[in-house]
């Protein structure tokens, strides 16, 4: 079973190594300009001032940033129907910017991207005083892993933990099926998508009686992946479970929602 806190020897190699093959604070993480080495985040002014921050209101169950002049506290996901987790929590909503970035973590073999990410994360999730037992990633399928190379949700979620001295597992919660992509498909696609495609480990459920989970995810659309870890690790007697990722998408608005906006 790996559950560790994330410190020590081992951590202190690993973040040299990250500074040897990407400088920290040398080029801008978004748009790769050169910048300033006083830059927290290594990201540029330019690039902070367009990313679309959480910093404002955001809704009350799942986290997505909320237009100033929309009423409700929740987002229009959030109103047709709940989540099974306790509350979701990001970073940013799902932009231009936020998009290209993510893309080249999880695409272009730039895993090392993920250090900096967390750095934002941890400050972003600090704000809210949570108390955590375990910080776990969304599980990916072993043979989309294979290919890919890494788990960006392992990547961010593992880097989380160390930054936050919060225990960390990569093989509690498993993915049991491989799911299609879910970027094309419609809200109740994806639900169908990943009903039933996780699963706790059997040998370590005990590990999560009674514990407050945070579950990482790069990115948070509808929240049927999110729902469906959530299910499996309440299944498993976890107390609560809470969803944290980088960006989510935007809080869309249809023609027919009267009366919503100020």
């Amino acid at each position: 079973m790996e559950i560790c806190v994330m410190k020590g020897i081992l951590p202190s190699l690993v973040e040299g190594f990250f500074d040897l093959i990407y400088p920290s604070n040398i080029y801008c993480i978004c748009c790769g300009n050169i910048i300033d080495d006083s830059r927290p985040y290594s990201l540029c002014d330019v690039c902070v001032r367009t990313m679309k921050w959480t910093n404002g209101r955001t809704c009350s169950c799942c986290g997505k940033r909320l237009q100033d002049d929309y009423l409700p506290d929740l987002c229009t996901n959030c109103r047709d129907g709940g989540h099974l987790f306790a509350k979701g929590f990001a970073c940013a909503e799902y932009g231009a910017a936020e998009r290209d970035i993510l893309h080249r973590f999880k695409y272009k073999d730039k895993a090392y991207l993920g250090r900096k990410l967390a750095e934002i994360m941890r400050d972003r999730i600090l704000s809210e005083a949570l108390e955590l037992d375990l910080i776990l990633p969304v599980p990916m399928h072993r043979r989309k892993e294979k290919v890919r190379g890494y788990n960006q949700a392992a990547v961010l979620a593992k880097e989380l933990a160390r930054l936050m001295e919060t225990p960390y597992s990569s093989n509690l919660l498993l993915r049991s099926s491989d799911t299609e992509a879910m970027n094309q498909l419609s809200a109740l696609e994806r639900s169908r998508n990943v009903q039933e495609a996780f699963a706790v480990s059997s040998r370590k459920k005990d590990l999560l009686r009674g514990k407050k989970v945070l579950l990482v995810d790069d990115i948070f659309t509808t929240g049927s992946t999110a729902d469906a870890c959530t299910d499996a690790l309440l299944r498993a007697d976890a107390s609560e479970v809470f969803v944290f990722v980088f960006a989510a998408g935007a809080n869309l608005i249809s023609e027919e929602d009267d009366g919503i906006r100020c």
